[in-house]
């Protein structure tokens, strides 16, 4: 079993290296508005990319979650709902149909980090402004 996610963790840090050497391109699209459908959920941006013949799908969703505490005071339940995220990493059709998601790995927060930092210039703001005198 650590073995299978051990090559999980090992792919998506090689997706990482390769966004972060330039060479895995990645765009910027609006959500699908399957993905809006719920109150309780949602995603505010989905990024796209192509290895091979592969259409990955990468994106953080947000949602609700409920869960019962005991106030320390009465003992009594008391229903808590907290906004938790989770980050999605897919194989996806040509028209965004999703095939098949990777297996939640904390490497995927490193992948989102450096897609964002790509797709909205980070590299070339540095330069341009560390270059002006």
């Amino acid at each position: 079993m650590s073995t299978e996610k051990n090559r999980w963790v090992e792919a998506v840090t090689k997706l990482i290296k390769l966004t972060q050497e330039g060479e895995l391109k990645w765009t910027v699209e609006e959500p699908p508005a399957s993905f809006s459908k719920r109150p309780d959920a949602g995603v505010e941006v989905v990024f796209l990319s192509t290895h091979g013949d592969k259409r990955l799908r990468l994106y953080e969703k947000r949602f609700q979650e409920e869960s019962i505490h005991f106030d320390q005071d009465e003992w009594l339940p008391v229903q808590v709902v907290e906004w938790k995220k989770m980050i999605v990493l897919e194989f996806v059709d040509e028209i965004g149909n999703s095939l098949w998601a990777f297996p939640a790995v904390n490497a995927l927060n490193d992948l989102v980090s450096a897609v964002q930092y790509q797709v909205a210039g980070v590299r070339d703001f540095l330069a341009d402004l560390l270059a002006a005198s």
